[in-house]
């Protein structure tokens, strides 16, 4: 009876901390994202080093800074985005912009943007699903 009860005990704790650990994203050193600068807009960087809490990031504009976990946003992988999403994408230079996908096309996907920008194709790995 015991070793049955601690069998159940130690399943759903190892099942718990499984399913935390999986809906935590995963930040490598290398590491694509849309990091957040000081203007509170999101922006195309690249993760150069973790130390504890807080992420050294890269933006492709040639600056650095430091942001934590809550500052950093993974970019969607291409089989989850649809026609219609409501996105933040790369546009001109390394800012985020919101819109919508209009189209999925087979290296990017066709963006109708918030502001009434002209319509513009971004490559996946630079699109954000809100």
């Amino acid at each position: 009876m015991k070793k049955g009860f601690l069998f159940i005990v130690l399943f759903a704790l190892s099942t718990a901390v499984f399913h935390s650990c999986k809906s935590e994203p995963q930040f490598k050193v290398g590491t694509s994202v849309a990091a957040k600068w000081a203007d509170s807009n999101y922006y195309l960087a690249t993760i150069a080093s973790i130390t504890g809490d807080k992420y050294s990031v890269n933006y492709a504009d040639g600056t650095s800074g430091d942001v934590v976990l809550a500052d950093l946003k993974l970019f969607t992988e291409k089989e989850n985005l649809k026609t219609g999403d409501k996105v933040l994408a790369v546009w001109a230079g390394a800012k985020l912009y919101s819109g919508k996908i209009k189209e999925l096309k087979a290296t990017g996907a066709m963006i109708t943007w918030d502001d009434g920008s002209a319509e513009s194709e971004v490559a996946f790995g630079k699109i954000l699903k809100l």
